[in-house]
């Protein structure tokens, strides 16, 4: 705190500010009992922080608190209001107090309170000098399970928090790989998932105090991940600092893709403008000092020495609750549009229809770090698509095009560490060739996916992961037993343990038993993850695990490996094969154990159930259900848009209008801008399934019981998101096929492809038709006391769509229990309660996955800005949606005739209102032309300057 008060005594607005927020808090007794922070930081000899920080419980804290505060207001002097601000850890509560939602006094019992909470938190932090994904290694090794990443500083620097013993023996092991490793001066932990008792207490805290009321001004926060919308609870959000990690690069990239570029810090020292900085280096943007007047990262010379000295002899992380980001509240953002005035950068309105633009954007691609896309992009677009019949010809080609994606993307470890980068690597190949983006699938999803999930130690297929990444090994995975349904829940083919040698033995026991899946037939090294059932040195059968295994090199199949004939799959052109294993050798270190164990006499240990140890290997699953519905959804937005385009050019000779475009006839308009609303729908179901995605990692909560299949347990939401958009991608892609006439069925023009994509997932990634009987099974099994929530009388509420959803489930739920009940009398088996009842079980499943889109349709649009034509597709895919679904609510009597009476003059209303968007729905919708123009079909219309064929990233 010297460095504030040297800054103070030499800048006088500074000063006057500092005296006018502590004297707020004074007034407001914000920080209880202590002394007032003024006399202490702007008197004659002002504490150190480490002085500061031996005072009263909180002083040290409210101080904080107070100086970004005032800071703030120097900086909204000097430069104009902030466009945005930017809450990093605690500095969460200084943000809100600037934003307008609480006052200054309100947000000091803030952080006294959650000083007093924080004086009674177990745990230490460390500050470490690398990146995330090494970061997360060292904690995973040397850790014990207790220690977690917290914040993520910048690309190479992160604070791990835990028991003070397993970062002693982190930091020891950091030291070892020459990294620098120090314990901050903190007696607490924070961003830690073990404090859940400490974060419930904050959260009392601060609901014990004013309201936090709406923002002014929007505030992105690093531990939300996101900028915060009317839906928030602010007072959960700003308690979820306590178990929740803080990442201030991807909330930089999020503010940049939103046109952020110029950023002021709020606090006395540079820490935190250095770490924006770096992980900013190469976009453009700027990033100030707190006192700094010129471009670029400002305070060097004496005074940038003098502060830096400071701040390292003060304790590291001492902000505003402490954890771990040096202090700084609140960062300044600055968009790049708009003209420079006497008061510094402004922004256009948050409504301006760019900004508009970018929010979609994230919507429907993720966020990123604003070189991502192009970087996809320019991959994609490297080997143009074509349609290669023969295997001799197509397998070069999909290997140049994944060689080229690969050099694209990250290492495996970061992209899969980034669910929104994953999801769009996926999506953007699908959509430029859906073969492509099935490779993606197996190779980088599932297989990469198993190795870093369940690798006994990293460094087993660290060789491996890098060979797949630098695309010198090409990997698949294989599950699918070709001669047993559900041969996931019983693996046939075995994995026998051979001490002598410490390797496993992979053989397929029975015909019925043999692999079903992709395999390259591009000579070179190929490989596979295989699914098979692990039996120990003394015969004794164990769980199902997943083993890397060899199938070929540039000799062709490996020993034991006998691979069929090609297996030919129209729908989707690759090579397909049935493998047999007879002998093949495997390595200790390729078993992907995960926390199983083999001693020195081959005997196997594994803590955990046969039932949960295949939910375990089986998890990767997760992954896919949480990234598929992205290149879902974007396979049916790319699908709509080539359908408009070709109705828009291609004129009728009917007798009826003849010249006249197929767009001008009603009912193209209904199919096709109903396809449009439908993929939005899917669109909004894709965000939120990847945000489903990050928060099941983070939580790595034990499964459920296990039902009719593991797909439920494994993660209840993401299943059903898998099921619930692979079909609604499907019937999308059918009808714009069906509306594109001959041109639909050319392969060149990709529809095929893309439907044969989707529908591929109907039994792929965990049977669609097992997900839904599991999730009714289970819903019926957790069903309580109760009723539906009341439907809105309105068809236009946003809220009536989902009501009506939630009340069917209800009806369907009690519908299955009493014939459960009446067949479960008199001593029924299982399969004899249930076997009549699938059905129904199903129509449950289906019906849970269509409310929880259905739900995301609202939530989506809170998170929008307002726009006209969002508001038009939501509106319209509501409609649509309870069209289709009439009969069923009307059979079981979920709703009256009355409750849908003018559903049809509203669905024709949500016609009209979509139309006039149309253009500039289709610019939003569309994907660069280079790799998606297909033959035959226009990329924009005739008349007038060229449209804008895709969404438009900068560079």
């Amino acid at each position: 705190m010297q460095v504030l008060s040297r800054a103070a005594a030499r800048d006088g607005v500074l000063r006057r500010a500092l005296r006018a927020v502590y004297e707020e808090i004074d007034a407001s007794a914000g920080a209880g009992e202590l002394p007032s922070p003024a006399a202490l930081l702007l008197g004659a000899e002002p504490p150190g922080g480490r002085e500061l920080a031996r005072g009263p419980v909180g002083l040290a804290q409210v101080a904080h608190y107070g100086a970004a505060v005032a800071w703030q207001r120097v900086l909204a002097g000097r430069y104009g209001p902030p466009d945005a601000l930017l809450a990093v850890s605690f500095g969460e509560l200084a943000a809100l107090t600037a934003a307008g939602a609480w006052t200054v006094g309100a947000g000091a019992r803030a952080a006294y309170g959650l000083a007093r909470v924080l004086a009674r938190t177990p745990g230490g932090l460390t500050l470490i000098g690398c990146g995330e994904a090494r970061a997360a290694e060292l904690a995973v090794r040397a850790g014990g399970g207790r220690v977690a990443v917290g914040c993520v500083n910048s690309p190479r620097e992160c604070v791990l928090g835990g028991p003070p013993d397993r970062l002693a023996a982190v930091e020891r092991l950091a030291a070892d790989q020459g990294l620098s490793a120090v314990r901050l001066h903190l007696p607490f932990g924070s961003h830690h998932p073990e404090l859940g008792r400490q974060r419930g207490e904050f959260e009392e805290v601060l609901r014990g105090g004013p309201p936090i009321g709406p923002t002014a001004v929007p505030v992105y926060s690093a531990v939300a991940g996101r900028r915060y919308t009317p839906a928030d609870d602010l007072a959960a959000r700003a308690a979820d600092c306590l178990v929740r990690p803080a990442h201030l690069p991807r909330i930089l990239a999020l503010l940049a893709a939103h046109g952020h570029t110029d950023y002021h810090e709020a606090g006395p020292g540079s820490a935190l403008g250095r770490n924006a900085a770096d992980c900013l280096r190469g976009t453009g943007a700027r990033v100030h000092g707190a006192a700094g007047e010129g471009t670029g990262r400002e305070g060097t010379g004496r005074e940038e020495a003098e502060e830096k000295e400071a701040e390292e002899k003060e304790a590291e992380g001492e902000g505003v609750g402490g954890a771990g980001t040096e202090g700084k509240g609140t960062e300044r953002a600055h968009g790049r549009a708009g003209a420079v005035t006497g008061r510094g950068v402004r922004t256009v309105a948050e409504t301006d229809e760019m900004t508009a633009g970018r929010a979609l954007g994230e919507l429907l691609h993720g966020r990123h770090h604003p070189g991502r896309l192009p970087r996809l992009h320019r991959a994609l677009a490297r080997h143009p698509y074509r349609v290669a019949e023969a295997a001799a010809e197509r397998e070069p080609y999909l290997y140049r095009r994944l060689r080229a994606l690969l050099r694209a993307l990250p290492a495996a470890a970061e992209l899969h560490a980034d669910p929104d980068g994953l999801a769009a690597a996926l999506a953007w190949a699908a959509v430029a060739d859906p073969r492509l983006g099935m490779t993606v699938v197996t190779q980088s999803v599932l297989g990469q996916g198993s190795l870093l999930r369940l690798a006994g130690a990293p460094g087993d297929v660290g060789p491996e992961l890098g060979a797949v990444d630098a695309g010198d090994l090409r990997i698949g995975y294989l599950v699918t037993e070709a001669g047993r349904a559900s041969s996931h829940l019983g693996a046939g083919t075995v994995a026998e343990f051979r001490p002598e040698r410490r390797e496993f033995v992979l053989r397929t026991a029975e015909e019925a038993d043999v692999k079903f899946g992709g395999v390259p037939q591009y000579p070179g090294p190929r490989g596979a993850v295989v699914i098979a059932r692990a039996v120990d040195a003394a015969g004794r059968a164990g769980g199902v695990f997943a083993f890397l295994v060899r199938l070929a090199d540039h000799d062709g199949p490996r020993p034991g490996v006998l691979l069929s004939p090609p297996v030919p799959v129209g729908a989707l052109p690759l090579s397909y094969h049935r493998v047999r294993f007879d002998g093949v050798r495997v390595p200790e270190a390729h078993w992907l154990r995960d926390d199983a164990g083999l001693d020195a006499h081959g005997h196997l240990h594994d803590p955990r159930t046969p039932e949960d140890r295949l939910r375990r290997t089986l998890a990767v699953g997760q992954d896919l259900w949480g990234v598929l519905p992205t290149a879902l959804a974007a396979l049916a937005r790319q699908s709509a848009v080539l359908a408009v385009r070709h109705s828009r050019h291609r004129e009728t000779r009917a007798a009826l209008a003849p010249g006249t475009p197929l767009l001008a006839h009603r009912s193209q308009q209904r199919a096709l801008l109903g396809a449009l609303a439908d993929a939005f729908a899917l669109s909004c179901a894709a965000a939120r399934a990847r945000e489903l995605l990050t928060a099941a990692r983070e939580s790595d909560a034990a499964g459920a019981e296990s039902g009719f299949a593991p797909w439920a347990a494994v993660s209840r939401p993401l299943s059903a998101y898998k099921a619930h958009c692979a079909d609604e991608a499907e019937r999308i892609i059918a009808e714009c096929q069906r509306r594109c006439g001959h041109a639909g069925l050319a392969d060149g023009n990709r529809l095929a492809g893309y439907h044969g994509f989707a529908r591929s997932f109907d039994p792929a990634g965990g049977d669609s038709r097992l997900i839904r009987y599991d999730l009714g099974r289970a819903l019926l099994a957790e069903a309580g006391p109760g009723g539906p929530p009341p439907v809105p009388a309105r068809l236009g509420d946003p809220g009536w769509w989902p009501a009506v959803l939630a009340r069917h489930q209800h009806t369907l739920t009690g519908r299955l229990r009493r014939a459960t009940a009446e067949r479960d009398r008199g001593g029924a088996t299982p399969f004899e309660v249930w076997n009549p009842l699938l059905d129904r079980a199903a129509e449950l499943g289906a019906t849970y996955a269509a409310r929880l889109a259905a739900e995301d349709l609202p939530r989506a649009l809170a998170a929008l800005p307002p726009d006209g034509a969002t508001d038009a597709l939501a509106h319209l895919a509501a409609l649509r949606a309870a069209d289709r679904a009439a009969g069923d609510l009307l059979r079981h009597r979920t709703l009256a005739p009355g409750e849908l009476a003018g559903l049809e003059n509203a669905l024709e209303r949500g016609y009209d209102r979509l139309l006039p968007h149309l253009e500039q729905v289709e610019r939003a919708f569309a994907f660069p032309d280079d790799i998606v123009l297909p033959e035959g079909f226009p990329s924009s219309r005739p008349e007038g300057p060229k449209t804008p064929s895709g969404p438009e990233f900068p560079e």
